[in-house]
């Protein structure tokens, strides 16, 4: 059986707009990729270190998207990532059914 493969951070974008009053950030997103609201994404300061973490609203226009801050300071410039897992085979719904098969066992 192959190992599964992780999680891992993909840049989405950088921080367009900083709104410290209503704690929001705008991100100009470099990807087609869509992101659900919700999601939890770290904004990275130019040292490489983490300086915020945000959660994904469904406000969005073309490629700006918005995130609601919910620790720390970003700035205009600060690399976005968020992590990313591929999406796994579907697994038998019944533990030991083979994928397709309609077989039902009765014990």
């Amino acid at each position: 059986m192959a190992g599964r493969m992780g999680a891992m951070q993909i840049p989405i974008g950088t921080v367009h707009l900083v709104n410290e009053a209503g704690k929001f950030v705008l991100i100009r997103s470099s990807r087609a990729l869509k992101i659900e609201p919700g999601t939890v994404i770290e904004i990275i300061g130019p040292g490489g270190a983490p300086v915020a973490s945000a959660s994904v609203s469904p406000a969005r226009r073309g490629q700006f998207l918005t995130a609601d801050i919910i620790e720390g300071v970003p700035t205009v410039g600060n690399q976005v990532l968020m992590n990313y897992s591929p999406k796994e085979p579907d697994a038998p719904a019944t533990p030991g059914a083979a994928p397709g098969s309609d077989i039902q066992v009765l014990e």
